[in-house]
């Protein structure tokens, strides 16, 4: 007779990732209830913690007491065995716990439904020797039973922070959970269907009728199903109907009103948008990329576009073809501020289809969003990196826009890359992984042409139906911009003292005298970038942080943009009392000459301190969309994916400030930057320039750049990157060490370096050790930091074990050895 599991292995949120799972006892209550991928509260020292129950057996543990389960979640939540795969592949791959790569899976919301409560245990332990504050929560919980601590803490008016646990530890008290359900009921709206279309001629006397059936059947044929719903609100604006009309089509049979979950505001209030003809370029590749969706062939597949070369389009094809097939769809975006437009695109595309979900929105709002994804109402999810966990079913197409992008690499535990996960899950699944980049990572288009990952290309820029006869025919190719560079060693010669050289500032002024738009780009917020002495060279720099503080005008202040600390600059030197001199450029700098230069301009800064503001980037995009604004200075948020029709003026203010850091990926990054910007000009029309200011203009990175090459860049970089042995000819794992005492920091830094060298010794597996040495960021919120660096080509073999601590920070395939 099988006997029935009476013990539960669990990954517990807050254990180690070397310590794995803990054993919990399974309470005689719950055995029919729990079962591998429950997800339950269990106690963890003082307090209660989620778990999530990876295996349950009837094998009591001899080396220590089991504690029991306290509860199941409420509502219930069980993780699917195929997701529970997924994170233990991720927290192997990234050296993280078990529970930290499960929790991306669980529903939003779990950790506001429960309520700690405390009940009497030992009445007769409790005669003697306690407190008078601890003899009255023993009387309290005698007369009224279990409580809520809360409500324990409520009616004594004590906090009790040291009471309770002392009763706990003298076993007259134990603590306990209670699951609550706060689940919000969803909000409805109502949702018309077409059921069968009326026969021709059949509705000629109704024509308001009739253009609600053409409406929905306009709908079915973009979305690709024929009974798909339309809002009714939404189906009655878009057919200038009524909603006798359309109760009168219900009572016919012809359509079917029903209450659905009602979209996000936003999607409702769309109108109706042209699908463009494809041009030949896009019509290959979306032919291709069809029949990998088609055949179910698995893996990854990089979209090399240029900006402006309408791979939107073809991510908009490839949903809509999952859409047909009852599939579902992920389409991952760096940041979801930043993809106002893309998103636009999506929903109008697809109405009635599509949660945008991410970590701005309010609980009920994810919580709304979560449920309306797993239940198949929503079948297609945009949102960024968090959003490649939604509870969307049998995936057909997973798409990561901007693949490049830094924002996709995790800088919390666990440290995954959505990139990597993407097409694990998409081999998982049998779905299609598309990686688009108008300037992809140098180990993607490595992979890609080695054959690792399919490679799609669209070398031309789509041009505009400029006659604005047919929207859904598309113009000749674009040429893309002209890119300028400028030397500013020379300029200095010449006497330029201004941050606009000569040819930037006649670019611009040309713009504007066309009624157009220019951008001026610099990678740096504030007024200036440091405040030093005159007399005695002192810097003022952060106490914590130990860099130098940021002025920003506006403000007033001096800021360090590690740590946040702010202060009022001083009137003079704190050192010597000498007189401060103000150096360097920040976007505010930038935006007083610019205005200085050209008084008649509208001028918008557009950095993270005016994001801060109301509306943030969706109020700044509108301004420069609506021409509200000229001339947009910003920092590198401005170069991000965005269309600006009117922009024909791009400017760059120090484009080789990255290529001065200690990093092997900081000449990638300039070129990524500098051509990513570039593409934000001239995307409606031949004529648009780009002026790049630069001390090393003669840099491969800048220089590819410049002529749009992405091919001579690679050619460059991937040669640097083989003969230093980086990525992708080797992988790296980065450790950081902290402490407020440096010394400690240091010797605790040689005892990881010892341990991966043991490590590496005991698997004979060759590696380079770089370090242990100071962090570049040597200093961070008062604590000390030093990074260890290892270097091998066959990481694989050294995943399992890999020696972490929980004050340690281990990033396997950092993007920043910074």
């Amino acid at each position: 007779m099988e006997t029935s599991p009476r013990f539960a292995d669990i990954a517990v949120d807050g254990a180690p990732a070397d310590l794995g799972t803990f054993t919990y006892g399974i309470p005689e209550s719950l055995r029919d209830q729990v079962m591998v991928g429950s997800v339950v509260w269990v106690p963890l020292r003082k307090h209660f913690a989620l778990g999530v129950v990876l295996a349950v057996h009837a094998e009591e543990p001899a080396e220590f007491e089991v504690r029991p389960i306290a509860a199941l979640t409420e509502p219930a939540v069980v993780v699917r065995e195929d997701r529970l795969a997924v994170a233990a592949w991720m927290a192997r791959e990234t050296a993280a716990s078990r529970f930290s790569c499960i929790e991306p899976f669980l529903p939003p919301g779990l950790r506001q439904r429960t309520v700690e409560t405390v009940r009497l245990v030992n009445s007769l332990a409790a005669a003697e020797g306690l407190t008078p504050a601890q003899r009255r929560v023993v009387e309290l919980l005698g007369e009224r039973g279990t409580l809520p601590i809360e409500t324990v803490r409520t009616i004594l008016k004590s906090s009790l922070t040291s009471v309770i646990p002392a009763l706990e530890d003298a076993g007259i008290v134990e603590r306990g959970i209670r699951a609550t359900s706060h689940v919000p009921s969803p909000r409805v709206h109502k949702v018309t269907r077409l059921i069968t279309a009326p026969p021709e001629g059949a509705l000629a006397r109704a024509p308001k009728q009739q253009a609600i059936i053409d409406v929905l059947i306009q709908h079915g044929r973009t979305v690709g199903a024929s009974d798909a719903g339309l809002a009714s609100a939404v189906l009655l604006r878009r057919s200038r109907s009524d909603r006798a009309a359309l109760a009168a089509l219900v009572k016919k049979g012809f359509v079917v009103e029903a209450e659905e979950p009602a979209l996000p505001p936003d999607a409702e209030e769309l109108a109706e948008i042209a699908i463009p003809m494809l041009t030949l370029a896009q019509s290959a590749v979306w032919e291709e990329l069809e029949r990998r969706l088609a055949t179910g062939e698995r893996g990854g597949v990089l979209l090399h576009g240029v900006t402006g070369s309408g791979k939107t389009e073809i991510y908009l094809r490839a949903i809509g073809w999952c859409l047909r097939q009852g599939k579902g769809a992920i389409l991952l975006v760096p940041e979801i501020a930043l993809a106002t437009q893309i998103v636009r695109r999506v929903t109008a595309r697809f109405p009635d289809r599509v949660a945008v979900l991410h970590s701005a929105l309010s609980e009920r709002e994810r919580i709304e969003n979560w449920h309306a994804v797993a239940q198949g109402v929503l079948p297609v999810v945009v949102g960024p990196r968090s959003a490649l966990f939604a509870p969307v079913d049998d995936l057909g197409v997973i798409i990561v826009d901007e693949e490049h992008e830094p924002a996709y690499k995790q800088d919390a535990e666990p440290r995954y890359h959505a990139r990597a996960v993407a097409e694990h899950l998409a081999a998982r699944g049998g779905a299609v992984a598309v990686l688009g980049s108008a300037t992809p990572a140098v180990e993607t288009m490595w992979r890609a042409r080695n054959g690792a990952i399919g490679l799609l290309e669209l070398p031309e820029r789509v041009g505009p139906n400029l006659s604005g006869a047919d929207p859904t025919v598309t113009g000749e190719a674009l040429a893309l911009p002209e890119v300028q560079i400028v030397d500013m060693r020379r300029e200095l010669q010449r006497g330029t003292m201004t941050l606009l050289s000569g040819p930037l500032t006649e670019a611009v002024a040309s713009s504007l005298n066309r009624g157009e738009q220019a951008m001026i780009l610099l990678n740096r917020r504030g007024m200036s970038t440091i405040v030093l002495c005159r007399s005695c060279g002192h810097t003022l720099s952060c106490p914590l942080c130990d860099i130098p503080l940021v002025f920003h005008s506006d403000r007033g202040q001096l800021i360090c943009h590690r740590c946040d600390e702010r202060r009022v600059p001083p009137p003079r030197c704190t050192e010597c009392g000498g007189e401060l001199n103000y150096f360097g450029a920040g976007t505010q700098r930038v935006e007083a000459e610019v205005r200085r230069d050209f008084p008649g301009a509208r001028v918008l800064r557009w950095d993270q301190d005016t994001v801060r503001g109301s509306g943030g980037h969706a109020r700044l995009l509108r301004q420069v969309e609506d021409h509200e604004v000229d001339i947009v200075v910003g920092t590198q948020m401005i170069a991000k994916g965005l269309d600006f029709p009117l922009v024909t003026t791009i400017g760059v203010i120090n484009a080789d400030t990255m290529l001065h850091l200690p990093d092997f990926r900081s000449g990638e990054r300039t070129f990524q930057l500098l051509t990513q910007v570039a593409g934000r000009a001239g995307r409606r029309g031949p004529g648009a320039r780009v002026v790049v200011q630069s001390y090393t203009p003669e840099h491969y990175a800048v220089q590819a750049a410049s002529r749009h090459d992405y091919g001579a860049f690679f050619a460059e970089e991937i040669d640097f990157r083989k003969t230093h042995r980086y990525p992708p000819f080797s992988r790296l794992v980065r450790w950081v060490v902290r402490h407020a005492d440096e010394a400690r920091a240091a010797a605790t830094a040689d005892e990881l370096a010892l341990a991966l060298a043991r490590h590496a010794r005991d698997r004979r597996v060759e590696i380079d050790i770089m370090g242990p040495a100071p962090a570049f960021a040597a200093r961070v919120r008062g604590d000390y930091q030093w990074q260890v660096i290892l270097r091998s080509d066959r990481l694989e073999e050294l995943l399992d074990g890999l020696p972490t601590r929980p004050d340690w920070i281990v990033d396997v395939d950092p993007l920043s050895m910074l």
